[in-house]
């Protein structure tokens, strides 16, 4: 059973760095979506949305694998779920070394999943303010001239209206 469970770590360590690749993948697009953005190309940029989709669907996939495999090794050790440092203590010598570029592995992915987070957050901000520039551009202000006319108007009309006006 220890070779078996040493492919599954194996394994997992594969997964955790495909898992890393594809973040990594998504975060390269970062610096062309500012540009889309800026340049307000919402065409282009549903385009790079949906490659960033295509992506994700592999990245459910590992994460599937991801589990499946972490559920084995936690049944093997009867943990009741799947830790790296409660299995650094139930894992025999052979396979700590595994169990250590798990523990990288995992590091490593947090570190690209924080990067893509901070970038999402960028992204989102400067979509809200071309939202709100698009939206000031399709319903401008009143100038200060027609303002004042169109005030005048309606206080000219409620005069008209007034009962209480002697005239």
């Amino acid at each position: 059973m220890n070779s078996g469970i040493r492919d599954k770590l194996s394994e997992l360590v594969v997964n955790y760095k495909r898992l890393t690749e594809y973040y990594r993948r998504i975060t390269e697009f970062g610096d062309e979506e500012v540009l889309l953005i800026d340049q307000g190309d919402m065409e282009s940029l549903l385009g790079i949305l949906r490659e960033k989709e295509e992506i994700m669907i592999e990245v459910s996939r590992c994460q599937e694998q991801v589990g499946e495999i972490q559920d084995c090794i936690a049944n093997n050790y009867q943990l009741e779920s799947f830790s790296v440092n409660e299995l650094i203590q139930v894992v025999d010598s052979s396979n700590r070394d595994l169990v250590e570029r798990l523990k990288q592995e995992i590091k490593q992915l947090i570190k690209q999943l924080e990067i893509l987070e901070q970038q999402e957050r960028i992204h989102e901000s400067m979509l809200r303010n071309y939202a709100k520039q698009v939206s000031q551009i399709q319903s401008p202000p009143m100038n200060s001239t027609g303002k004042k006319a169109y005030e005048k108007m309606l206080k000219t009309k409620d005069k008209a209206n007034d009962i209480d006006l002697k005239r």
